[in-house]
């Protein structure tokens, strides 16, 4: 099996979001099968991607706005318990560094608890101290509730690893660019090992001058060779405190609402789909979302997640959606939760990428809530995941569309998705339907495998949190991962290939041992077949076909999959 190959990174990724590499994706012909006896899965993997020994994390969080400090825990107009819990987190996770996306401060001054002459972004500073103190690198960003001139001067003062500079660890951080002089640490990208993020500032600028709705446009060449230089083999997320699109906020990062500059929002949407941007993360609303946002052309996409609250404000999203009441570009939901407390945990493995979902409940009744005091930790509850990569494909399925348009191929290695159909009828809270998006990945092969390591993200259920007639605290449980009953067929290096049921689709489990693939499943009883796959057969079923030396599984989840002898 030859090594991993480094494709061009724009030949692959700048196609529109929906159209990926071809590779072979025919069901072949039936064949005599012999079934052993079915034998009941073992319990289902868990849902986050199982990740190689190189594979890294960093984290992200939201909007920490505050009130009144009534509990001791929130100096300063800033949800300090719950930076403590998610500094907490990343501590326990041992997270390179924790990126927030704007609003560190409900205020600029201490005036709810009677210091008006006290600024209060300082005090944001002292709260990210425990990440320091374990080696942690902190990277925000100013929002609206911190959007002034002074604050614009400030923000680098307290934060000098903006820059590059100053006693606060920087996470691994290296190659610090701002736009100009002017906006140094106010919008700034920084590299980690192979992942380059791009922080953008949209707010008054330090001299007094800007606009809100324009202070994008005049950094687009600098965002365009952030995106465009860097090397092939590295990752590149942007985030803002604004949005593309809201779900609250019509004010977004190009204007007052997003049809404002839309030769700015085309440019800038170009950029990120001929340049692989993986995803656009934003805060401002309040409530997780995920959808895909696309140019008034059609022509370009970018994957963008409104990152949920931390602070004491949830935010409820427009009714009809704010994308279908303004022009400009399209949006195409993908997954949608409201008012609970949120963090990320984005994991690096190579050419793959991770983001994991997790929250908490507001400690009351689920609903719309205005906190005072700190909610009881009640534990952080796994929501969602999805992916993206530098060397696979992205397809985009709407609802009672089928999962055969998902084909790849990788170095002799072929990945289809040869039957399934997306059966959702979720919807997010504005009504509109949800889709999925399938990412595809690849690893090189290791030792004992047949095949190189297929990544396969997005397939299960849409997360939809949002039912104003729910009550308790929500959410009380992890999601599990299930998704649609679909056949993975796999064909690799033919030379181990077996029909006697050890030999097929294996996924790695999270401790970095191999199964057979339909273990994982959420249902259905484990049957082996020798032949090619007929229409029909039950989640748990797997076989190979010794005409064509596939191998196919009915799964119902995504991981890591690979072709292996003694499963």
């Amino acid at each position: 099996m030859s090594a991993l190959s480094r494709p061009d990174r724009r030949t692959v990724l700048r196609l529109p979001i929906g159209v990926g590499a071809l590779g072979t994706g025919a069901g072949a012909s039936a064949a005599s099968a012999a079934a052993t006896a079915p034998t009941a899965p073992t319990a289902p993997m868990a849902p986050t991607a199982p990740a190689s020994g190189d594979a890294w994390t960093f984290g992200l969080m939201c909007d920490t706005q505050w009130g009144a400090d009534a509990d001791g825990e929130n100096p300063g107009a800033i949800a300090g318990g719950l930076q403590r819990l998610i500094d907490e987190r990343m501590i326990e996770l041992g997270a390179a560094f924790l990126i927030q996306v704007g609003d560190n401060v409900d205020v600029e001054d201490d005036r709810y608890n009677g210091r008006p002459e006290v600024r209060t972004l300082p005090i944001k500073g002292e709260l990210v101290q425990p990440l320091y103190d374990a080696g942690i690198g902190f990277y925000t960003l100013r929002g609206n509730h911190e959007s002034s001139q002074t604050a614009a001067q400030e923000l680098p003062e307290v934060f000098p690893q903006h820059l590059g500079e100053g006693d606060h660890p920087l996470g691994g951080a290296t190659n610090f660019s701002s736009p100009s002089e002017l906006l140094a640490g106010l919008s700034y990208s920084f590299d980690v090992k192979n992942v380059r993020i791009i922080m953008l500032d949209q707010f008054t600028r330090p001299d007094g001058t800007g606009s809100t709705g324009d202070n994008i446009l005049d950094q687009l060449d600098w965002i365009e060779e952030r995106v465009m230089s860097r090397s092939e083999d590295m990752h590149c997320i942007i985030a803002a405190h604004k949005n593309l699109i809201g779900g609250n906020h019509v004010d977004c990062l190009f204007g007052a609402d997003p049809s404002d500059n839309p030769d700015g929002v085309d440019r800038f949407l170009r950029i990120c789909d001929e340049g692989g941007v993986a995803f656009v993360w934003g805060g401002h609303d309040h409530h997780h979302k995920r959808s895909i946002i696309t140019s008034t052309d059609g022509r370009h996409s970018v994957e963008q997640l409104i990152a949920g609250s931390d602070s004491s404000k949830f935010y409820t999203p427009d009714r009809p959606a704010i994308a279908d009441t303004y022009g400009g570009p399209s949006e195409t939901v993908l997954a949608e939760e409201l008012w609970t407390l949120t963090h990320y945990v984005i994991t690096v493995d190579g050419p793959n990428l991770s983001v994991d979902f997790f929250s908490m409940s507001t400690g009351v009744d689920y609903g719309p809530a205005s906190l005072t005091a700190t909610p009881p930790e009640t534990g952080w509850s796994w929501r969602e995941g999805w992916g993206s990569s530098l060397n696979g494909a992205s397809f985009v399925v709407a609802p009672g569309e089928r999962y055969t348009v998902v084909t790849d191929e990788f170095e002799g290695t072929t990945a289809a998705i040869i039957e399934g159909t997306n059966t959702s009828e979720r919807t997010d809270y504005a009504g509109r339907t949800m889709s999925r998006r399938i990412v595809t990945g690849w690893e090189p092969a290791q030792a004992g495998d047949a095949s190189h390591r297929l990544h396969l993200h997005g397939m299960h259920h849409n997360i939809a949190l949002h039912d104003e007639d729910l009550t308790g605290q929500l959410p009380d449980q992890d999601e599990t991962g299930q998704g649609d009953r679909f056949v993975l067929e796999l064909t690799g290096d033919a030379r181990p290939f077996r029909a006697d049921g050890s030999y097929g689709v294996a996924q790695r489990t999270d401790s970095g041992r191999w199964a057979n693939a339909v273990t994982g499943n959420h249902t259905g009883t484990t049957q082996f077949v020798k032949g090619a796959y007929r229409e029909g057969y039950d989640v748990g079923t797997y076989g190979v076909d010794p005409r064509t030396k596939k191998a196919w599984a009915v799964l119902d989840h995504g991981g890591v999959f690979a072709l292996r002898r003694g499963i």
